[in-house]
């Protein structure tokens, strides 16, 4: 491109030339790259001249290369130089918004195309064929400071350079009457487009596809045939191909986040479905624009996580993320996870709280699976704790909340007597209000911060999953519902603690108050409770005990292999005697 041409025909053949040489590029590139180049050129001439007004240095650099410094002896020409280099980039960024148009996604008529193509080949050449112009339009920029060495007169030179500036202007009308009729057309194919895409998107949820395929390429792959990562590695969307697809729609990660990767990536049940099922991490922003603290929390999040993430997402399109907002109701301060299942069909609209309730178990994580897991389950401590605490096998839980310290000491208090009489019973604090971690862990109670919050997350996705069943079902009661209710509406300051107590496939919820006068009595039955379950002596110290004291004579072999003995009509236990006869 630098090198000098005498007559029009010579540059022809260098634009000829130039085309050949950039045949693997997109029209686009070539177009870019072309005026890289001009910019490099004339930046670096016109920096020194720009700045030697105040800058000595830059003037000293300005005589050497025999720039002018008065700017008002080539002011028309720089004028005319403005006028086509802002047309040529006018023109170019419509060739870039017509190559980003998703033409693989939607036809568009081909009469209308090919017109464009055509304009779009022809706006090329002539931005090609206008950089090589300015390109050899260098030395009428120096012939200020060359009059003195130049044969030529002042009168010759100047009418050379308004020749110069002439010939620049007219290119650069040419381009901005290209310009008009170019983005019209481009706008129109945009257009047309846009509307094809936005009515593939209203029908996705009833199309009939063989795989997910052409979901994930519509929603994903607009304008990159690798529009994934894992970690730093790009990957197609072919790779997901044949597995039930969860979608993360979500700002960058926070903590509720982190326990759905717990529930899907490192939970004990996870096994053998992990290769049949991919989280694919669409980040959305607050705002239009990404900002770049936000660009680095992707790129921190992307790299570190293993789930799957759209590359690059804040090249996304518009459409799309409009479709997000508008048809599948995505808000900025919820996250949602939308299942596709092998056959491209949208099995669940939002699978979030059934993720973070049962984990993988939740597998293939559709509406159907979430009513089969409900029917299976009931109000239990494994439906409270499952995934979030460690295995509890063989011991009975009591879960507690309050935020009147009194009763915590006296409910800690009762549990350790009741622990040294031989219960084998584990205390989990759980309650709304973080009390000071090291004096949980001197009384030996099971306090995290992280557990506790988990655990409520846990008992808002309940919540939210058995509301969206009562609406369709009102009149059904349901415990789960009621429990879960109960708790997240507990009032503080109306009772002083509650209690949930059970052994894994079991669950029972007791008041603050009851709970401590019933393990009262449990401390008076003293030894005579060995035996019995920490369950089952709070639900026995429920009933009134007999009015009347009675007598039940067992035989000594066969009360020695009896683990308690109790009232026949109370349930309390007895106490024992050995009597002779």
């Amino acid at each position: 491109m630098l090198c000098p041409c005498t007559e029009e025909n010579e540059i022809r053949k260098r634009t000829m030339v130039l085309f050949d040489l950039l045949k693997e590029y997109r029209w686009d590139a070539k177009a870019v790259l072309v005026l890289g180049v001009l910019a490099a050129t004339y930046g670096g001439l016109l920096l020194p001249v720009h700045l030697a007004i105040c800058d000595p240095v830059a003037a000293s650099i300005a005589k050497l290369n025999q720039l002018p410094i008065e700017r008002t002896k080539f002011r028309p020409w720089l004028e005319s130089l403005n006028l086509l280099i802002k047309a040529m980039v006018d023109v170019t960024k419509c060739i870039i918004k017509f190559e980003k148009i998703p033409f693989k996604q939607a036809k568009l008529d081909n009469n209308i195309l090919g017109e464009t193509l055509s304009n779009i080949y022809l706006t090329t050449y002539r931005v090609v064929k206008s950089a090589l112009t300015c390109m050899q339009q260098i030395p009428y920029f120096k012939q200020t400071q060359q009059a003195k060495k130049s044969r030529k007169t002042a009168a010759e030179l100047s009418i050379e350079s308004r020749r110069a500036a002439g010939e620049l202007s007219s290119l650069g009308y040419q381009l901005l009457n290209i310009h008009t009729r170019l983005n019209k057309q481009v706008e129109d194919c945009s257009t047309q487009i846009e509307e094809e895409i936005n009515q593939r998107l209203r029908n996705i949820n009833i199309e009939t596809h063989q795989d997910n395929q052409d979901v994930l390429h519509l929603l994903f792959s607009l304008q990159d045939d690798l529009p994934l990562q894992q970690y730093s590695r790009q990957i197609s969307i072919t790779e997901v191909q044949d597995k039930v697809t969860l979608l993360l729609l979500s700002k960058p990660p926070v903590e509720p986040l982190f326990f759905l990767l717990q529930q899907l990536y490192d939970h004990p049940s996870n096994t053998n479905t992990e290769q049949n099922y991919e989280i694919i991490w669409v980040p959305i922003p607050s705002s239009q624009k990404w900002t770049d603290e936000e660009k680095e929390i992707f790129d921190f999040y992307s790299n570190s996580l293993p789930w799957i993430s759209v590359r690059q997402p804040w090249l996304m399109s518009s459409t799309i993320l409009n479709f997000f907002k508008q048809e599948w109701h995505y808000k900025d301060n919820e996250a949602m996870l939308v299942v596709i299942d092998s056959n491209g069909r949208f099995v669940n609209m939002n699978a979030m709280d059934m993720v973070l309730i049962w984990g993988v178990k939740a597998y293939p994580f559709s509406v159907s699976r979430e009513d089969e897991l409900w029917k299976e389950h009931g109000w239990s401590i494994n439906l409270l704790l499952d995934g979030i605490h460690p295995t509890f096998e063989g011991r009975e839980i009591c879960i507690f909340g309050s935020e009147n310290l009194d009763w915590i000491d006296e409910f800690v208090s009762l549990a350790r007597k009741i622990q040294n009489l031989g219960f084998q019973l584990e205390l989990i604090y759980l309650s709304n209000q973080r009390r000071d971690e090291r004096a949980m862990e001197e009384s030996s109670i099971l306090f995290s911060p992280t557990l506790q919050q988990l655990f409520w997350l846990r008992l808002e996705s309940i919540e939210r999953s058995k509301l969206k069943r009562i609406v369709i079902e009102p009149s059904k009661p349901d415990r789960v519902f009621e429990e879960v209710r109960n708790l997240l509406d507990f009032d503080y300051g109306k009772h002083r603690g509650w209690g949930i107590i059970g052994n894994g496939s079991t669950a029972e919820t007791v008041d603050g108050e009851k709970m401590t006068e019933r393990m009262r009595k449990i401390v008076r039955w003293g030894e005579y409770a060995k035996g019995l379950g920490f369950t089952e002596a709070i639900e026995i110290a429920a009933e009134k005990p007999c009015e009347l004291s009675h007598t039940a004579v067992v035989p000594f072999e066969e009360a020695l292999t009896m683990r308690v003995v109790t009232c026949e009509k109370c349930k309390w236990p007895m106490k024992r005697f050995v009597a002779y006869q």
